[in-house]
């Protein structure tokens, strides 16, 4: 369940790269000279894969990312715990870390003809590895699509028990994740830290959860 939230620890990362993620360009792309090879590859990916199933748009633009964008820590790139960067940034630099990844596929999709209001990107705690994540995710009448770094197989969210959404993120909209419990909504962890940052850190040990109220979404 998504209760919708104003405010989220990534919020202000989140409003300063969506502008950019919505006019990315990747057709401007289209010589080595311009852009690197990687990147140049990824363009001629987009461009490929607009004709194509809805599902063959999402694995092969994943796989197109994962192959472009190399793993490192916001601490590396940016000298900061957590740094969103625009598509333009991460494919001029070439790595990043796992937002980036979801940032540059949302871009791609969303340049490959995929509504932005059906992605969202959620911010996760991968239970196994004691880490704070980020994927895309992909809405539809069939279910959640997840778009990971860490596997090239699209996978729907049902298939992936170790992950665990704390809050998503999608056009202009947020939500913190969470479950019924009686007559109230409950997140699913209890408070979330301010400087959470996704691929960084050691995940806490588990709270009790609290009880929230529906916010405005914002």
């Amino acid at each position: 369940m998504a209760i919708p939230f104003r405010s989220l620890p990534s919020s202000a990362n989140w409003k300063s790269v969506h502008p950019a993620i919505a006019k990315a360009e990747f057709a401007t792309c289209g010589r080595a000279a311009d852009c690197s090879a990687k990147a140049v590859a990824l363009a001629d990916s987009v461009k490929r894969v607009k004709t194509k199933s809805f599902l063959r748009k999402l694995a092969e633009i994943n796989v197109a990312v994962n192959r472009t964008v190399a793993y490192t820590t916001d601490r590396d790139n940016y000298g900061r715990l957590d740094f969103w960067a625009e598509p333009s940034q991460i494919l001029r630099l070439g790595k990043g870390d796992c937002e980036d990844y979801a940032i540059l596929k949302m871009a791609a999709l969303n340049a490959a003809g995929i509504p932005m209001t059906s992605m969202s990107i959620v911010v996760l705690q991968d239970q196994r590895r004691a880490l704070f994540h980020a994927v895309l995710a992909v809405s539809t009448s069939q279910g959640h699509f997840i778009l990971d770094n860490l596997h090239d197989k699209v996978m729907k969210d049902t298939a992936l028990g170790d992950y665990l959404p704390l809050y998503s993120m999608s056009a202009d909209r947020s939500w913190i994740h969470g479950k019924r419990r009686g007559d109230a909504l409950v997140a699913a962890i209890g408070a979330l830290p301010a400087d959470l940052a996704p691929g960084e850190g050691i995940v806490p040990a588990p709270a009790d959860a609290a009880a929230n109220t529906p916010g405005e979404a914002g």
